[in-house]
């Protein structure tokens, strides 16, 4: 776990994956995600997005319940552990967070719209939740990008930031995918940290959120 508890500026993408441990980070809340190809470090943002950092981090922890898809039943495990990437947008950003590796077997957990300020998609080395059933934002899958992404503001929680490891996440986001985006070899998650630097406040707790159901427009009749 990093020791260093002064303030610095984001890690430079050139620096190896060594110098980790050698960062000079802020006082705050980091999630350390290690995967196959490296280990990605990310500053998490609950001023700014409250929920969806509080999902992230009680999943990881193991301290959030979970209706595990593939079993049925209800899961107490650390969410993360084990999961594969399913989804990469060459060169943009990667997504995960599914059991069933298919993007659409996340358990319902949802959570409101937040975070669209100050850190946003503008710039790259963002994390963000993404869009689960019916177009509902997930509190389960995120994705996490190597570009800005301008277009994604205000339609997905940007909820950490990458500080260290930016080299990992171009690695992943330029490997080989089938035409669905999901890499043609399997990447493990396998383990997500999170951890304190310094006294930062504690982390919000989850909150259970049920979005408004979508409206469903009746079709036009064609006839006359």
């Amino acid at each position: 776990m990093p020791a260093a508890t002064q303030q610095g500026e984001p890690a430079d993408p050139a620096r190896s994956q060594d110098s980790l441990d050698q960062l000079r980070l802020e006082d705050g809340w980091y999630a350390r995600i290690e995967t196959d190809l490296g280990t990605i470090l990310v500053r998490l943002l609950p001023e700014q997005a409250p929920r969806s950092v509080a999902n992230f981090a009680a999943l990881a922890q193991g301290r959030l319940p979970w209706l595990n898809p593939i079993t049925g039943e209800i899961d107490e495990t650390p969410y993360y552990d084990g999961l594969t990437i399913h989804k990469v947008e060459f060169g943009e950003r990667f997504e995960a967070g599914d059991p069933t590796a298919t993007g659409r077997g996340a358990p319902p957990i949802y959570v409101p719209s937040e975070g669209v300020a100050p850190v946003d998609f503008s710039k790259p080395w963002r994390v963000g939740m993404a869009k689960g059933a019916l177009g509902r934002i997930s509190g389960v899958l995120f994705f996490v990008t190597a570009v800005g992404t301008p277009w994604l503001n205000g339609r997905h929680p940007c909820f950490g930031e990458v500080v260290g490891g930016q080299d990992v996440v171009a690695k992943i986001c330029s490997v080989a995918t089938l035409s669905n985006g999901k890499p043609r070899k399997p990447i493990l998650l396998k383990t997500i940290e999170i951890y304190a630097v310094g006294s930062p406040a504690e982390l919000p707790q989850p909150e259970s959120y049920r979005p408004p159901s979508p409206t469903l427009k009746p079709k036009k009749s064609t006839y006359r």
